[in-house]
């Protein structure tokens, strides 16, 4: 765990922070792949978490989640309209030729009820909030603290590519992603914020929002 702002601290869950979870004041936001839960509580074992929020409901980003709530006795916040999503424990992919059943056992997880479900502008802990920033996921939220210009932005932008692990900006892989356009929306939306530092689902922190606008402003509809 390394602190990478005020209150603020990466979970790198696998190496090259291919998978990350952040501690945020006493909100703990992701929880990995259900393969990760001891990893996140020897990390965490020394703060009191109050809240686990979730940016979106996915099985690596959603995957320790029960039992998060099960053996810590904490709530889940998830964003509205991923909160079915996360109560079956099934994700949508998105548009593949093929394999579809077989992708969408991959993206399974335990399923849990949330007990909060975010909208804009809702506040999750030290100074950030919610914004909805659909695509990747109905309700995925990125979480923003405007003061120092902080950003978790989940999975709106990857900073790393998922098959050479190489660091990189690219737009999640339209095969995890309903609604690839409405994708491209939120990562312009949340470029235009530009933020001193963005904090990815999949990759190391960004602290360069000039180079995030012009990856934003070249994504093509």
């Amino acid at each position: 765990m390394q602190m990478v702002a005020r209150d603020v601290y990466q979970l790198p869950l696998t190496p090259r922070s291919g998978v990350n979870a952040y501690l945020v004041g006493d909100v703990l936001v992701d929880s990995g792949y259900p393969l990760h839960f001891k990893k996140l509580l020897r990390a965490t074992a020394s703060r009191t978490i109050h809240a686990h929020a979730l940016t979106h409901a996915h099985a690596d980003h959603a995957g320790g989640s029960k039992k998060l709530k099960s053996m810590l006795g904490i709530p889940i916040w998830v964003g509205a309209d991923d909160a079915a999503g996360l109560r079956s424990g099934r994700s949508e992919p998105g548009d593949v030729p093929f394999g579809r059943s077989a992708l969408k056992s991959y993206m399974k997880f335990p399923g849990v009820e949330p007990d909060r479900e975010l909208r804009e502008g809702d506040e999750l802990a030290a100074g950030f909030v919610a914004l909805e920033t659909p695509g990747h996921s109905p309700g995925h939220l990125a979480y923003w603290r405007e003061e120092d210009g902080t950003l978790i932005c989940g999975d709106v932008f990857f900073n790393m590519s998922l098959a050479t692990t190489a660091v990189g900006l690219h737009t999640p892989p339209g095969f995890f992603t309903p609604d690839p356009a409405q994708n491209r929306e939120s990562a312009r939306r949340l470029a235009a914020l530009q933020p001193k530092l963005v904090l990815f689902g999949h990759g190391p922190p960004l602290r360069d929002p000039i180079a995030l606008s012009a990856f934003a402003a070249a994504l093509v509809d």
